[in-house]
């Protein structure tokens, strides 16, 4: 009887303690899942102030995971700083937000307003957009959708000569300006 008691005194430890780590976590700041279109997203369009972008990706996501700064190398480009929230990757010229890129990685959520998320497949979003989908095996295989506001474009996986295979993985998402022409498709 004692070791019994001691077995579900245990347990409710075990669950005290996780339910209190999963509120916590809950609590620090939950991601959302964001839509993300031609233009940005819903709460957050390209061309925003600096400041403007950065209270708004901190009420999204909480704290920068990378502190916004100057990128001086990559002015020519079309950036002068950039930060990022885990795989989000955001980037500035002239104090206005002109690019957000997603991936490789799932925090934030992100997903299209066709319901496109990273990791999904090519197969599922040529499904998802038909013509307004089109690929390139430059840059190891990219992919491009034309929306009514902008364009939304990315890299896949596996990269190479077979990118457009049906089985290639969204594995970036990207609106705007998100580096020079060989860092980004």
């Amino acid at each position: 009887m004692l070791a019994l008691s001691r077995k579900i005194i245990a347990v409710f430890v075990v669950s005290t303690a996780l339910n209190v780590a999963n509120a916590s976590l809950s609590d620090a700041h939950p991601s959302p899942v964001v839509v993300l279109s031609g233009n940005g997203l819903a709460t957050l369009h390209l061309g925003a102030r600096q400041s403007s972008a950065i209270n708004t990706l901190v009420r999204l996501f909480g704290r920068a995971s990378t502190r916004v700064t100057p990128t001086p190398a990559l002015r020519n480009c079309g950036i002068q700083a950039q930060g990022s929230w885990h795989s989000l990757g955001v980037f500035f010229r002239h104090d206005r937000l002109v690019g957000l890129a997603f991936g490789p990685g799932r925090t934030p959520l992100v997903r299209t307003d066709a319901g496109l998320r990273l990791g999904d497949t090519l197969a599922k979003a040529r499904k998802l957009y038909g013509g307004k989908l089109t690929t390139s095996g430059n840059n190891g295989g990219s992919w491009f959708i034309a929306t009514s506001v902008g364009r939304i474009d990315g890299f896949l996986d596996p990269s190479g000569a077979n990118s457009s295979h049906p089985s290639s993985k969204i594995i970036t998402m990207d609106v705007g300006v998100v580096g020079c022409p060989a860092m980004s498709p």
